[in-house]
């Protein structure tokens, strides 16, 4: 597939980080399609140093609800910017990102091979599957938590990641479901942003309940494993050449409770036998990792603070 039928949408906060990731684009890529999403809060700063030869669009930020003590939930950001933004794809691809971590253009035409057609009797979202990372996308029989796909980086046709942003600007009781629980869940929403994206095309698609994150239902767990593994092709990061500053050591992230390449998706399918044992072995190195860190962090305070 050629890089001009993919257009990358950058999405939130414009920064001079936004602005070194679109350049890079440009320099790897310079027939890629780059659109802009951000908020009229940013106009100075885009018009100051911002890249040219790249679309750009503004829209008033909606604001994110503060509920003291609560991490802080931006979906109605995500929604809103991501909207605007795919309103001006022109591509029959999109890649949808955050406007702070980068991806390697060069990966583009293989991922949108993993982007294959959904069988009618399958419980199916979208016509195709839909590429997404590692990162916070969750297996429902070892998490408890349902229908939650990492909404860093979704790429597929348009329709498709149109699908995935058509939920409902969510208001009012939904962000502060939790308040007063105990014991109170890290978001107070009733379900989290990457959850609340997918489970409303279920409830619509599907006709299935899912009362708030958190809630246990086996019934529940075994459909959500079948909805991911369906409709999303699970690509960990360091496949989507994927960088972060905000989060430089990804490979901690892949914990025994994420869907990866080994469990959900078909990347190991379609990139060949060596690659593959590359890619799986690379995976189970980073859950070995994930899972020790935290103990040989541990310990090394330890010793630090007997030391010192």
């Amino acid at each position: 597939m050629p890089l001009d039928h993919v257009t990358v949408l950058l999405q939130g906060n414009y920064s001079e980080e936004t602005a070194r990731i679109i350049e890079r684009l440009k320099a790897l890529a310079p027939t890629l399609p780059i659109v802009l999403s951000c908020w009229e809060s940013n106009r100075a700063a885009v018009a100051a140093t911002g890249p040219t030869g790249i679309t750009t669009v503004f829209s008033e930020d909606p604001g994110a609800p503060a509920i003291p003590g609560f991490k802080g939930d931006n979906i109605r950001r995500q929604i809103v910017s991501t909207r605007a933004g795919l309103d001006q794809v022109r591509t029959p691809w999109v890649v949808k990102t955050r406007s702070d971590i980068a991806i390697d253009p060069a990966r583009l035409p293989e991922l949108t091979s993993l982007c294959t057609a959904i069988p009618a009797s399958a419980p199916a979202l979208f016509g195709h599957k839909v590429v997404a990372t590692s990162l916070t996308t969750l297996d429902a029989r070892r998490a408890g938590l349902y229908f939650h796909v990492c909404d860093w980086v979704y790429l597929g046709r348009v329709e498709d990641v149109r699908a995935i942003f058509s939920a409902p600007l969510p208001d009012g009781e939904f962000f502060t479901h939790f308040q007063g629980a105990s014991p109170a869940p890290e978001i107070c929403s009733r379900y989290r942003s990457e959850t609340y994206l997918i489970y409303h095309l279920v409830r619509d698609k599907l006709g299935v309940s899912y009362p708030f994150s958190g809630h246990l239902d086996p019934e529940l767990a075994r459909l959500s494993h079948a909805v991911l593994k369906t409709n999303f092709a699970i690509v960990n990061p360091w496949n989507l050449g994927l960088r972060s500053s905000k989060h430089r050591k990804l490979y901690l992230w892949l914990r025994p409770d994420r869907h990866t390449e080994l469990t959900c998706g078909s990347y190991l399918a379609r990139v060949g036998g060596a690659r593959a044992a590359l890619a799986a072995g690379r995976d189970l190195a980073s859950r070995v990792a994930s899972a020790t860190a935290p103990a040989l962090i541990s310990l090394r305070n330890r010793v630090r603070a007997w030391c010192g």
